[in-house]
């Protein structure tokens, strides 16, 4: 059968675009060069499309023909994000129902994003939340630190959202991912504690009143930007514990829920959202509104409940 030419070749193409092609369309909230290109370096992962060409010249008297060759191509994100996913293979945990630890996590849905003040440079850094539940029903909870300067525009990458509540823990956590998880000195000296405070970072940090004017409101809290749905992740994972639920209780007037079963902490290598439909960018949602909060709410975890502690305030 003969191929379609013409007009219908064209409309053939561009069914196929609609038909498949846009599923691949996508934009990056957030990129790491740096530790992408760690990880393809300590793994073995060309990140370069060999190109083998050769240009030759005329033959000269003598001299004989000159060749001209060029050998590499820089490959562009989608082939990088693909190369990194089909070298680390299974992994990179998809279905919770692994148990710990994991070394890299990924999946897909909403991803929140915030300022992180825990560097040295204060908010600099950026938190990404996301939340999943296995294919037995566990839920879990994936906080991921980065830097702000890997963080896209369209996701609020350089907005300047108001302050508000920032964790004690927040150096400590800040130290713990540049030391890639080799690091923590500090009173949350064991592993499920340090992970509840990551996740209290990434899920209460910013508040600025009682919790139920925030609930469901995230753009209510200081430092939050965005968030974008329907996004795919992929994490390099520094702690992965399941928590002993006889030991930790939440009640529902904080940002942790009261069945988040397993805690992830780890850097993000990447977040690509299907297009500006995804995303919500809360420095639009505050626009008209003055965002002030009488009354600052200053959790802090003492193992099971939440209080308020003034001495972790920004003032």
């Amino acid at each position: 059968m003969l191929a379609p030419t013409g007009p219908l070749r064209r409309i053939g193409a561009w069914r196929g675009l609609l038909m498949g092609e846009l599923g691949v369309i996508r934009s990056y909230a957030y990129w790491s060069d740096r530790r992408i290109r760690d990880i393809a370096s300590a793994n073995g992962i060309a990140l370069e499309r060999r190109v083998s060409w050769k240009a030759k010249t005329a033959s000269i008297p003598l001299i004989g023909g000159l060749e001209f060759a060029q050998e590499a191509r820089t490959l562009d994100r989608a082939e990088v994000a693909r190369r990194i996913e089909t070298a680390i293979g299974d992994h990179a945990v998809e279905d919770f129902v692994t148990p710990p630890p994991a070394a890299f996590a990924k999946g897909v849905g909403r991803v929140d994003f915030a300022q992180f003040t825990g560097g040295v440079e204060k908010r600099q850094g950026v938190v990404m939340h996301t939340s999943t539940r296995s294919s037995t029903g566990a839920r879990v909870d994936v906080c991921m630190f980065g830097s702000l300067q890997n963080t896209a525009d369209y996701v609020g990458g350089s907005d300047q959202p108001p302050e508000g509540w920032s964790s004690s823990a927040a150096r400590t956590i800040a130290l713990y991912i540049q030391s890639r998880g080799t690091i923590n000195n500090s009173q949350w000296d064991d592993p499920e504690s340090l992970a509840v405070e990551a996740l209290k970072i990434a899920t209460e940090q910013g508040v600025t009143g009682t919790w139920n004017e925030h609930e469901d409101k995230p753009w209510t809290r200081g430092f939050t930007l965005g968030h974008a749905t329907e996004s795919e992740w992929f994490a390099q994972i520094y702690s992965d514990v399941v928590l002993d639920k006889d030991r930790w209780t939440f009640d529902r007037d904080g940002g942790i829920s009261p069945d988040v079963d397993r805690i992830l902490i780890g850097a993000p290598l990447w977040v690509r959202t299907p297009g500006a439909h995804a995303v919500t960018r809360y420095r639009d949602l505050r626009r008209g509104s003055d965002g002030q909060h009488d009354g600052p709410l200053t959790p802090g975890l003492d193992g099971q409940r939440l209080r308020r502690r003034r001495d972790t305030m920004i003032e």
